[in-house]
């Protein structure tokens, strides 16, 4: 039995009128305007799950101590002060962003009050 495509049996159709991009000339440079804009938020949110990433592997490190119920800070420092060397960038981003608790709080925050 030979096998059958899907056109065979259903035809293709082609919808008439349809371009890649409609709308009056005004409208597609306004859109093309507004996409730096849109590029530089993108940039920014990419950038930030960057910094969470990178905080997060800090959390998921055992040489630094447990991360427990203390705030990042206080585990690097706690690490700083036994001589454990801990990323410098990691206390660069706690302290740039201290209102912010995805920064400064560890990724098993949310889990403390379960134990």
């Amino acid at each position: 039995m030979s096998q059958m495509r899907i056109t065979d049996t259903f035809q293709k159709v082609k919808r008439p009128g349809r371009t890649q991009k409609q709308g009056k000339p005004a409208q597609i440079a306004a859109k093309s305007s507004q996409a730096p804009a849109q590029s530089t938020s993108d940039a920014a949110v990419l950038q930030r799950q960057t910094d969470i990433q990178l905080l997060k592997q800090f959390d998921l490190n055992p040489d630094y101590g447990p991360s427990i119920g203390i705030t990042r800070l206080e585990r690097w420092e706690r690490a700083e002060k036994f001589g454990l060397t801990p990323p410098e960038d990691v206390r660069d981003l706690i302290v740039q962003h201290t209102e912010d608790e995805e920064y400064t709080h560890c990724l098993w925050n949310d889990y403390k009050q379960m134990l």
